[in-house]
């Protein structure tokens, strides 16, 4: 990686010509540039990588620009709404430049962490419950704590040494020491409870791990035992439904609530038509999140059961932008929450 000075040099300035929509070209690009080499070192450093890379037929560089892409996402308005949300709560004015890196590499870290959940996720699904699960396990039980070790999302048993000094414990390790402790038949509740007996009586290697080296630890456990069904790697079906529902409810609820202003009082879309957004896009997300019965979702069609008067060439020109942009925030909230809960 460039030295910092050469990261940082004239980092403030850009970031507040973007901020202020006065930006050049040449300034966004060097933003980019910046934000695409931290991302690009970052997913080097990962195991995971390399796995994504054969999945996708994509190299790292270009794993890196999917990762940072959303960062330069604009709203309707030709503003990189991220960047302002991000930076706002800094006084960029006043703030040594080599701070200002240090905060838009957190920033990326952030995004590289939660584009290998969604490229995971999208890659193999079986993972991707098993990581919610894990996630849904650990907030009920309390028997690990979730941490951030260089910037990687990970898990250590609770109330013991993290035993830091010691080397890490890579996958292969982790695979060969803790397959003889599981029978392949536990739930994610149980396979975690020995999980972390294990990782407190070993005192060879650093008992923080990452949490995708941990779920991809628990499917190739799942995967050896043959016969052994879906249900196996749930808490509780119905529970996570009814939760991931109910958030799913409170994400439509809050970003309603958040852009009744913008759409309703500043007089673009009339509150009945804005409710209607809202009973589709909820529609939208419990499809995408839960699962329905494999039928992709037409935004338009949907729409349409609340207006049947409404045409195609309506439904173009004056929803399918506005609809299309309320899913994108929809989504990220949706993303985040359920990652949080």
């Amino acid at each position: 990686m460039p030295k910092y000075q050469n990261l940082s040099k004239n980092l403030r300035e850009n970031i507040l010509a973007i901020l202020a929509g006065s930006h050049t070209n040449d300034q966004l690009n060097r933003l980019i540039a910046v934000s695409h080499t931290l991302a690009y070192s970052f997913l080097a450093s990962k195991t995971t990588t390399g796995t994504l890379v054969s999945v996708y037929g994509l190299n790292a560089s270009d794993l890196a620009y999917d990762c940072i892409a959303e960062i330069f996402q604009k709203d309707v308005e030709g503003n990189y709404i991220q960047l302002y949300s991000y930076f706002r709560g800094l006084s960029l004015t006043s703030t040594r430049e080599e701070e200002i890196l240090a905060h838009l590499r957190r920033l990326v870290f952030s995004k590289v962490n939660q584009g290998i959940f969604r490229l995971y996720s999208e890659a193999d699904p079986t993972l991707a419950k098993i990581l919610r699960n894990i996630k849904i396990a650990i907030n009920s039980l309390k028997n690990f704590t979730e941490v951030e070790r260089f910037g990687e999302p990970c898990i250590v048993p609770g109330l013991c040494e993290t035993m830091e000094e010691c080397p890490e414990a890579d996958r292969e390790w982790l695979q060969l020491q803790f397959v003889t402790h599981a029978t392949g038949r536990e739930h994610i509740p149980e396979m975690l409870a020995k999980l972390s007996l294990f990782l407190r009586e070993q005192s060879e290697r650093c008992r923080i791990v990452p949490l995708v080296m941990v779920g991809i630890l628990f499917r190739s456990i799942y995967e050896s035992k043959r016969g052994y069904t879906d249900q196996s790697t749930m808490i509780d079906a119905e529970f996570v439904e009814n939760d991931t529902a109910r958030i799913l409810k409170d994400v439509c609820a809050s970003v309603q609530k958040k852009n009744t202003a913008k759409y309703v009082n500043g007089g673009k879309i009339d509150a009945g038509m804005f409710d209607n957004y809202f009973q589709v896009l909820e529609d939208a997300l419990r499809e995408k999140f839960i699962g329905g019965d494999g039928a992709d979702v037409s935004l338009y069609e949907s729409l349409k059961e609340y207006s049947p008067g409404m045409t195609k060439e309506e439904y173009q020109k004056e929803h399918r932008n506005k609809i299309e942009y309320l899913l994108k925030q929809l989504n990220k909230e949706a993303v985040k929450r359920l990652k949080a809960n």
